[in-house]
């Protein structure tokens, strides 16, 4: 088996970076999950309590809260990197049509408690949000699975 150089990702550009996630899809999360903290919000797009600078934000500082987090796509390696350092239990969102990339293989898939792969794509809201030409996951950990999406689901055993 030969090893590849790895996928740098470069599809996280900053024209996507506003791209928002589409209210009924929060809605059924927040349903199951009541998130106390959204990490990557902005006073313009916050659900809840919110930073306007989460990497600066410590474990201790999340530990009562589930966080919900849509990272900006040109800082997905940096978010979710501290996402998995910061808090202990949460939802996230992301592409998921380069698994192969350093962020799936080094950072989320090494971390996270399961995948759920949403049947269909997601229309993304916001700055030019649309129909998105990649799939999309939602990323859980140390949650339960979602109740109220249907898709594919990957346990993770650690």
């Amino acid at each position: 088996m030969s090893i590849r150089k790895t996928n740098s990702g470069k599809g996280n550009i900053i024209e996507r970076d506003e791209w928002q996630t589409p209210q009924s899809i929060f809605d059924d999360l927040n349903k199951q999950y009541d998130f106390r903290f959204d990490c990557c919000a902005d006073e313009n797009n916050k659900t809840t309590l919110y930073s306007s600078n989460f990497q600066n934000i410590v474990k201790n500082d999340l530990n009562k809260y589930v966080c919900w987090m849509n990272p900006p796509f040109s800082k997905a390696y940096e978010m979710f990197e501290h996402f998995f350092k910061v808090v202990n239990t949460g939802v996230a969102i992301y592409r998921c049509d380069n698994m192969e990339t350093a962020l799936w293989q080094d950072v989320i898939l090494k971390h996270c408690s399961w995948i759920l792969i949403p049947k269909g794509r997601i229309s993304y809201e916001g700055k030019d949000g649309k129909r998105s030409r990649f799939p999309s996951a939602l990323i859980g950990f140390n949650v339960d699975i979602p109740k109220y999406i249907y898709g594919s689901i990957l346990q993770n055993r650690k």
